[in-house]
């Protein structure tokens, strides 16, 4: 599975778990891969579902490492942060549906790269971001991970 096609299957699995819409029906086969591609970065940054529930709740990321490192795990191993710490969020746009496409122009728009001192508070800013420019944003993120 292409990291562009993961990253979309992200969105879906998380957007299924945040508003528990039974209808919206994903293949296990595809869910199993965003689960491991979770439980890998959670395992390598020491980040917990409960920084994801706090954050959840609250509608904001908690200033956390362990979270921050997290969110750079995740968008350095689907190919959307570069070894430059560059976030590639344009690159969503050929596999995404297109009713997210103004969404994620906006936020390449908005934020682009916010730099930080290195690869996890970049993506923590670069995340924190696309939050304050569109809280919708904070629905498909703040999700816990167990089913």
């Amino acid at each position: 599975m292409n990291a562009k096609r993961l990253v979309f299957l992200l969105l879906i699995y998380q957007y299924k778990l945040l508003t528990e819409v039974e209808a919206l029906e994903v293949p296990k086969h595809m869910i199993s891969g965003v689960k491991k591609l979770t439980n890998i970065c959670l395992k390598e940054t020491g980040a917990t579902e409960d920084l994801f529930k706090d954050a959840r709740t609250t509608g904001k990321l908690p200033n956390n490492q362990n979270l921050k490192c997290f969110l750079h795990c995740v968008l350095d191993k689907i190919g959307l942060m570069d070894e430059d710490n560059i976030v590639h969020l344009d690159n969503l746009i050929e596999i995404m549906p297109p009713d997210f496409v103004p969404i994620i122009e906006q936020l390449h728009t908005a934020c682009g790269t916010q730099s930080g001192a290195d690869g996890c508070e970049t993506a923590f800013l670069t995340v924190e971001c696309y939050i304050k420019t569109n809280p919708y944003i904070s629905k498909i993120l703040f999700v816990t991970f167990g089913e």
